[in-house]
């Protein structure tokens, strides 16, 4: 497998300063080592939605026992929770490119076999509208590092948003899926699974309503790897 891409500072074997905790570090990314072991794990979770599990005997939840979900495996091993919740937002709206090849890494790290599998890497689209404003697809940029260290294809214009919608993140499940009705648009793709990438999962709308257009177009499997899950309280 090749190597990811270093910057020169990871080349000459320069220290990094840590983003989390500002100590000097010689790693090859943003973040320090004893800084990721704080992030919050989810621990064993539902294979197709990443909701923690009490015990990983059994890896599906009830939920998606009586409602099997669009969506085939969901990827996300980390709570959308302090420390990560910052560096996810400093990633996402202030324009932390920095991050991205930490949070990529994230990702790779708790991938299976299975889940390498996939015949291409396509990350959520953003509306032009939204693109502009943004400077930058959060989504995208992830799909890049991970595409160029796991040797997987990725496509970004297949999948389109075409209506802007209002943002999701003060929305309810209920109101996030109204919001997305033919919201996207997807060409023909000649694969049989994919995997579509972005950096939070919440309540799953945005990739149920995607991974339902793929599948309507005859892909058989539709994955999601994400950097971090929204667990509510009970």
């Amino acid at each position: 497998m090749r190597q990811p891409w270093k910057s020169i500072s990871q080349c000459l074997r320069l220290p990094i300063i840590c983003a989390l905790c500002n100590e000097y570090h010689r790693g090859f990314l943003a973040i320090c080592d004893a800084c990721q072991l704080t992030l919050p794990t989810i621990g064993p979770a539902c294979f197709h939605c990443a909701l923690p599990l009490p015990e990983g005997h059994f890896l599906i939840c009830g939920h998606c026992c009586k409602n099997p979900p669009i969506v085939d495996h969901v990827i996300a091993a980390y709570r959308f929770d302090e420390p990560l919740r910052r560096l996810l937002h400093e990633f996402k709206y202030y324009e932390g490119l920095y991050l991205s090849s930490f949070l990529a890494s994230l990702m790779t790290s708790h991938l299976s076999a299975d889940a390498l599998s996939t015949e291409c890497l396509i990350p959520i689209p953003l509306h032009p509208k939204r693109l502009r404003e943004r400077g930058f697809n959060q989504a995208a940029e992830l799909t890049k590092h991970l595409s160029r260290t796991l040797q997987i294809p990725y496509n970004v214009t297949h999948c389109i948003k075409i209506i802007h919608t209002p943002a999701q993140a003060h929305l309810n499940a209920h109101e996030r899926q109204k919001n997305l009705q033919k919201a996207f648009k997807t060409d023909p793709l000649p694969y049989e699974h994919v995997t579509l990438i972005d950096d939070l999962l919440t309540t799953g709308s945005t990739v149920h309503a995607l991974a339902n257009l793929l599948k309507q177009q005859g892909i058989r499997r539709v994955d999601v790897w994400c950097c971090a899950r929204v667990i509510s309280s009970p």
